[in-house]
């Protein structure tokens, strides 16, 4: 039954987000087109600003985060992307996460996140579009 389930701008391919339950689901990846001479951590900022968004679109916020799964092209790359994680969760109690390399989409992507939290469906009245 698909009425229980709220998906946020779904395409033929795949929704923004989706929320069940109570809890929100959605991916985030750098601006698109991926710049290749981004490194890591300038696109983990893109993308954390992208999921801001998105929780905010969902009716979420970064304190509700449930369970973050970080994609790196290259796991080198681990110290400067915790540092960009590091400082946008300050003051904010971290949800359970894993961090692992993988092959991304694009060669030009450095990293991809998957995000899991509490959600209403409702977005925040001030949320910009997600």
């Amino acid at each position: 039954m698909s009425d229980d389930i709220l998906r946020l701008s779904p395409s033929a391919r795949a929704s923004l987000a989706t929320v069940a339950g109570g809890n929100g689901y959605f991916a985030v990846t750098p601006d698109a087109p991926y710049d290749p001479d981004l490194g890591a951590a300038d696109q983990a900022r893109q993308l954390l600003a992208k999921a801001e968004a998105r929780l905010r679109a969902i009716g979420s916020a970064r304190d509700r985060l449930l369970f973050v799964a970080i994609l790196l092209r290259d796991i080198g790359d681990v110290a400067e992307v915790n540092a960009v994680w590091d400082e946008w969760l300050d003051g904010v109690a971290p949800p359970a996460r894993a961090c692992f390399e993988a092959a991304l989409a694009s060669p030009a992507m450095k990293v991809e996140m998957v995000m899991i939290a509490r959600a209403t469906g409702a977005p925040a009245k001030d949320a910009p579009a997600a």
